[in-house]
């Protein structure tokens, strides 16, 4: 698949909100020396970056697609959406590309969603109690089998910009 970028117009095969352009001046103008790499490298990190927001706080954006009749590839563009000044936001509002951009830069190392960890002993699910005894020694550990609740990663300095974004009620905002 092709890395491209939704322009504000819905584009139907969008998986990205941002350039690489607009990534490499975003970083330079803070310094961020850790985005590094090949063109291609940071273009599969905007990818996941927008694959994470799309994941993660995609239902929950205020308005409703713009789009809607030629399904759009992204959330956004968006209609109904509004900034504090209530001036309507148009393509894709800066907020979002500068959170995508702050994804990106951590995507480059790690997984922004791992995959939840199981114990070797192939239990799986939450601890839902720990029982121990100390003489003569046990220990019980019981699970929550078949349940496995991934863990969020915080990364406050991209969440805090995406939830301006966000609807406070599950609907849309007018």
């Amino acid at each position: 698949m092709a890395f491209t970028v939704e322009d504000g117009t819905g584009v139907a095969g969008a998986n990205a909100y941002i350039d690489l352009d607009y990534a490499n001046a975003y970083h330079a103008e803070r310094g961020n020396s850790g985005w590094t790499g090949v063109d291609e490298v940071r273009q599969q990190a905007i990818v996941r970056a927008t694959d994470y927001v799309e994941t993660r706080w995609g239902t929950q954006f205020r308005g409703a697609p713009e789009f809607w009749e030629t399904p759009q590839g992204l959330s956004f563009p968006r209609l109904y959406i509004y900034d504090h000044l209530g001036t309507a936001i148009e393509g894709v509002p800066d907020l979002l590309k500068r959170a995508i951009a702050e994804y990106a830069l951590r995507a480059l190392n790690a997984a922004l969603m791992p995959d939840p960890s199981r114990p070797e002993s192939g239990v799986s699910g939450p601890v839902t109690s720990v029982r121990e005894r100390v003489g003569p020694i046990e220990s019980e550990t019981r699970y929550a089998f078949g349940v496995v609740t991934p863990e969020m990663v915080s990364y406050p300095a991209a969440d805090r910009l995406v939830r301006q974004l966000i609807a406070r009620n599950g609907g849309v905002y007018r």
